[in-house]
């Protein structure tokens, strides 16, 4: 969706080393010819002012386009049957709409006339995008993986990871004694593949085993999954974001969280007005180190895809191919026998997880628009710890799905 009606003047420089490129140099290589790091778009200073003012009407338009149109339904518990296939939050039970009306009254006359620095820990942040709205906060949650060791063990043991070896071919090669990928370094046949997949092992090269693997099996495969126990906890980043829509639409909330010792450590960059999208957008990039390994719940089809194409509209390019571990993919192999669908409400409830506050996550787009049109907000906690529940359940998820394996 395009709000700009003037073609803005664009410079393009360097992040790191400062260097001005033409728009020919820029379309030519989009990195830096003298430090090598990816250029950035750059309004000149005198059309500063009329960028603020664009998006300042973009927003407004926005918010009227909004209010117009849902990208939901609400389905009775009949209806709901047909529903139970479907991931994406585009439909809610007249129980939890008519339930969320409710809270929405409540804390519009809760938080009347109360601030947002009053109400939320946390501070105003900027960077070179812009300004956003940070909270942080420690919870006491629980984070496990299994140890290095033991993935490894595993992982090693199915021969079928190599090219090659089906189902029948392993089962003869295990009866000649070759248990594991390590023991085939010393195999006629297959000594050369063996040697290269236990050196990514040994060196414990991430991505580049998870590449391997996903060529090999399903993304839904617990070897996958497994896979977690070669990155540190520190390395994690739990994240979900909260949108305008399904696509197309700001980014109005972004969540990353943290394993610690003692406990998951969540970070929120709230957008306080749609101008502020860029500049939250690049605080979660900020946290994100080349050794991140990223974890999501539907986020390689939409919470990091969605990321990028924001990025791409404010002329900003940034690395997100990390190692990324989508728990809908296990919770779909691990759950689908237990859970009448895999929304994670229903995965929350069979987890034993209540929420004190909580919203569908059809609503935020209508909760958001709620705060922009009155200043209450009261809407927006309940967005805020929506998106701070979804960051821990998936700490927890991620957890309980090793127990699920051994089932």
């Amino acid at each position: 969706m395009r709000f700009y009606t003037t073609i803005l003047p664009i410079k393009y420089n360097c992040r790191r080393c400062g260097s001005n490129f033409s728009k020919d140099e820029y379309e030519d290589s989009r990195f830096c010819k003298s430090c090598g790091f990816f250029l950035r778009t750059k309004t000149k200073p005198d059309d500063l002012f009329k960028d603020r003012m664009t998006l300042i009407t973009a927003a407004e338009s926005l918010r009227r386009r909004v209010a117009r149109r849902r990208e939901y339904k609400v389905v009775s518990e009949f209806e709901q049957k047909n529903e139970n296939s479907k991931v994406t939050r585009n439909w809610i039970l007249d129980s939890e709409y008519n339930r969320s009306l409710k809270l929405e009254k409540q804390l519009i006359k809760k938080y009347e006339c109360k601030e947002l620095e009053d109400e939320m820990n946390g501070k105003v942040v900027s960077n070179e995008q812009g300004e956003c709205y940070a909270i942080s906060e420690t919870c006491t949650s629980t984070f496990k993986k299994t140890s290095y060791e033991e993935s490894r063990r595993i992982i090693i043991s199915d021969l079928k990871i190599l090219y090659g070896i089906g189902p029948v071919r392993e089962h003869a090669l295990k009866q000649q004694g070759y248990t594991s990928i390590e023991k085939l370094k010393k195999h006629p046949v297959w000594k050369k593949p063996a040697r290269n997949f236990i050196t990514m092992i040994d060196t414990q090269e991430v991505a580049s085993i998870q590449n391997w693997l996903w060529q090999r099996l399903p993304k839904s495969h617990p070897l996958l999954h497994h896979l977690a126990g070669f990155c540190h906890d520190e390395d994690f980043a739990i994240i979900d974001i909260e949108t305008l829509g399904l696509s197309e639409r700001p980014i109005i909330l972004l969540g990353i969280a943290n394993p610690k010792k003692d406990g998951v450590c969540t970070k929120q960059f709230l957008v306080r007005d749609l101008q502020d999208e860029p500049g939250a957008i690049w605080s979660l990039i900020s946290q994100l180190e080349p050794s991140s390994s990223m974890i999501t719940y539907n986020g390689k089809s939409f919470d990091i895809p969605y990321v990028k194409q924001r990025l791409a509209y404010y002329g900003l390019d940034a690395d997100l191919e990390h190692p990324h571990f989508d728990l809908l993919h296990f919770t779909r192999r691990a759950l689908r026998h237990k859970l009448e669908n895999c929304r994670l409400e229903t995965v929350e409830s069979y987890l034993g997880i209540k929420r004190e506050i909580d919203i569908p996550g059809a609503l935020v787009p209508h909760f958001y628009d709620l705060y922009l049109k009155t200043g209450n907000i009261g809407p927006l906690v309940a967005i805020v710890e929506h998106n701070k529940q979804d960051l821990i359940t998936l700490g927890i998820l991620f957890s309980q799905l090793y127990e699920e394996w051994n089932l």
